[in-house]
């Protein structure tokens, strides 16, 4: 009998936990409006520049993330002509720290972009504590069960609720790192050193311009 008023309890236990409750999109967009002040943004950087001396300009990129309180998290290298870096640098910092690399050789390209996705946050945090308290319940179930079947069956339960806990606190700790932590991509070639000769083309070049074109 007892066995029976166990199952019966996990059925009606697992119904309302798999009952547990999901924002609406229009719920959602209306509980991020009310934290407008604490909005869960994603920032992305790009920088690309043309310098002399690559090595060394990679260096004074690091150097410049390190001040930031950032850190490298990927680096790819063709020699001394060319580096890739990707970097993960404080969100606040994103943008002072890509105008001082600026400052390393001439800019060929820049952009930053974002994504807000603080609807999703409030989803998995919501559905994450709907989560907690189903299993906490399962431990109580767990705990009156005499019966091997009833044991096994909430354990089986008890373990795939749990799993589904460390997956959302997994996706919780991803979103908050990369909120806290702008990723910023940087590319460094190493541009042309033009000789004696090459100036003096590309002066008489500029010349020759100036004597039909004025201003564009």
């Amino acid at each position: 009998m007892k066995s029976k008023f166990l199952f019966f309890a996990l059925i009606i236990l697992l119904a309302g936990g798999c009952s547990t409750v999901r924002y609406a999109p229009s719920s959602l967009k209306k509980l991020a409006r009310k934290n407008t002040s604490k909005r869960m943004v994603i920032r992305t950087g790009m920088i690309s520049i043309k310098v002399g001396d690559v090595p060394n300009a990679v260096q004074s990129t690091l150097r410049i993330t390190n001040e930031a309180k950032g850190y490298l998290e990927n680096k790819s290298d063709k020699g001394d002509s060319y580096s890739s870096l990707t970097l993960r640098v404080p969100s606040p910092k994103l943008k002072a720290t890509m105008a001082k690399i600026a400052e390393i050789g001439s800019v060929t390209s820049r952009r930053i972009s974002s994504r807000d996705v603080t609807e999703q946050y409030i989803d998995v945090k919501s559905r994450l504590k709907n989560k907690i308290v189903l299993r906490d319940r399962l431990r109580k179930l767990l705990d009156k069960a005499k019966s091997v079947p009833d044991i096994l069956a909430i354990e089986k339960e008890l373990n795939r609720v749990q799993s589904d806990i460390d997956s959302m606190r997994a996706l919780m700790k991803a979103l908050n790192g990369k909120i806290e932590f702008a990723k910023l991509n940087v590319y460094i070639k190493r541009g042309k050193i033009l000789g004696p000769l090459g100036y003096l083309v590309y002066y008489l070049g500029w010349g020759l311009e100036k004597l039909f074109v004025i201003q564009k």
